[in-house]
């Protein structure tokens, strides 16, 4: 067990160091960004309806 947490914390340092780490996470936090606002559309619409 000691040995899976080291070699757990030996790639996640190494994913954390490449400076292209973000990279990978856009294309979720662009999808995560159109669900909310299309989950918003009504909202805004019937805000702006009064």
């Amino acid at each position: 067990m000691p040995d899976r947490l080291v070699c757990n914390s030996n790639m996640i340092s190494a994913h954390l160091g490449r400076p292209g780490a973000v990279e990978p996470m856009l294309p979720a936090l662009l999808r995560g960004v159109i669900f909310i606002s299309t989950l918003a559309v009504p909202f805004v619409a019937a805000l702006l309806a009064g």
